[in-house]
């Protein structure tokens, strides 16, 4: 036997086999209360997944926009240093060159310099989307692996469930022992089996509503946890093309002053 909320004992289905030679309407009502237990039971265990999932996906996003920013923040600082170091190595080669070839030098320099700080924010924007787009896939599965698990347990009760019933319903529909004649037996046992076939139908309905809620929980939380991820690559990305554009134009400021 199971127990429900109030610790009060659920009957099993051999208890209902049990009680229809007794009483089918006790043992309708009995069957009654293990569908609606176990349907409680399911709930509950859906209701877990669903949270547990959220809350996952909510912290591996939250890490995952952080170390996004973090990035970005590291690769502005790169930028910005590889923008005074690259100045100070064109003056130091632009001075080893003839007097009227400085001028030439340090453009070409300030040219190359400015290249290569380019190619390296666009390296660093790839590496921030391609951090972001795993992220993002990461969570998707996330979310993918415990829908499929409601799913699995849904299945599996609400199979269980209609299987009882059936068996539970066609024992009420037997002729048994009763002080009834054949056909009063048969009209009651008739009524019996419908109350079980409807409640079982009931539960399930119950229950494939709840799953539909906790899915599209599930389903939301996601979207907006790599929403999340995503408007923190884009500002990684604004970050990165702000601290470009103070480079180059630090690089200039240096090289202008000595031209």
């Amino acid at each position: 036997m199971t127990k429900d909320e109030g610790g009060k004992r659920s009957a099993s289905l051999e208890d209902i086999y049990a009680l229809i030679d007794r009483n089918r309407g006790d043992a309708a009502r009995a069957a009654q209360s293990k569908f609606h237990n176990e349907m409680e039971a399911a709930i509950a265990a859906i209701a877990s997944i669903g949270s547990i999932a959220g809350a996952r996906v909510l912290a591996d996003s939250r890490v995952a926009s952080a170390n996004v920013l973090i990035h970005a923040e590291l690769a502005a600082t790169r930028l910005l240093a590889e923008a005074e170091m690259q100045a100070s190595n064109a003056l130091s080669s632009a001075l080893t060159q003839r007097p009227e070839a400085i001028e030439a030098a340090l453009l070409e320099i300030g040219r190359q310099t400015s290249l290569q700080l380019v190619t390296g924010a666009k390296q660093s924007v790839e590496k921030i989307q391609q951090d972001a787009e795993a992220a993002i896939q990461t969570l998707r599965e996330t979310s993918t692996i415990a829908i499929r698990e409601i799913q699995t347990l849904a299945a599996s009760v609400a199979e269980q469930t209609k299987r009882d019933a059936e068996l539970a319903a066609e024992k009420l529909t037997e002729y048994r022992k009763t002080t009834h004649n054949a056909d009063e037996a048969a009209a009651e046992g008739n009524d019996m089996a419908k109350i079980v076939l409807e409640a079982a139908a009931e539960a399930s309905d119950h229950l494939q509503n709840t799953i539909q809620k906790t899915m599209t929980q599930i389903n939301t939380i996601t979207d907006q946890a790599c929403a999340l991820i995503s408007e923190a690559a884009l500002a990684a990305e604004r970050r990165i093309q702000e601290s470009l554009e103070k480079a180059l134009l630090r690089l200039g400021e240096i090289i202008n002053a000595h031209l």
